[in-house]
């Protein structure tokens, strides 16, 4: 999936939030997300990772759809699955300063943002903030496009995090079938089996 060129305007690229998103706290979702599972992963502490990979079983997978420059910033973006079903996307921004001064970051590939992160003490993250993204919205969009889903609204997670002095993004989105262990692409697509 390298086609952000494609959705960017010169060699930058659009937010991947609108900025008139409602951005909410975790205490506040009990009221906006009316379903438990998916309000339980929204409320996953840490990184998602290991309750992935817990919930998929030998069926987990992780794959880099993309990793490098755009413009004046470093986009990687990655899937997690269960059993060829995407239930999270995930797309990090990192400044070009940021990667100058930690050039590792620009780096991490195959491994999950997570592992990459492992052992850094001077690592600092701000609260989770939570949006619901309608499907209009450019990371949305893409998001359904890749997990091959028709147009819906989709919750994201944000995490604002800075290394040393230096700052970068990653906004984490949650697709229907996340934690569904035994859903079909085919249903996953039509919504089939699904809460």
């Amino acid at each position: 999936m390298n086609d952000m060129a494609e959705s960017a305007d010169s060699n930058s690229l659009p937010p991947p939030v609108p900025t008139t998103a409602m951005w909410l706290p975790g205490s506040a979702l009990n009221c906006y997300v009316g379903d438990p599972s998916m309000r339980s992963w929204l409320l996953t502490p840490g990184l998602l990772t290991q309750r992935i990979r817990d919930a998929a079983g030998d069926g987990f997978a992780m794959h880099c759809l993309s990793e490098g420059p755009m413009g004046n910033e470093h986009v990687r973006e990655i899937d997690m699955c269960c059993d060829s079903v995407v239930w999270m996307f995930a797309h990090t921004r990192i400044p070009a300063a940021t990667v100058r001064a930690h050039p590792w970051l620009g780096q991490i590939g195959s491994r999950t943002l997570g592992e990459a992160l492992a052992g850094h003490g001077d690592l600092k993250r701000e609260d989770f903030r939570y949006a619901q993204l309608y499907p209009d919205s450019w990371l949305a969009e893409r998001t359904l496009r890749h997990a091959q889903l028709p147009p819906q609204s989709l919750w994201i997670r944000h995490s604002a995090f800075v290394v040393g002095e230096s700052p970068f993004d990653l906004y984490e989105v949650f697709l229907p079938a996340i934690g569904q262990r035994g859903v079909t692409e085919a249903s996953a697509r039509v919504g089939t089996n699904l809460p």
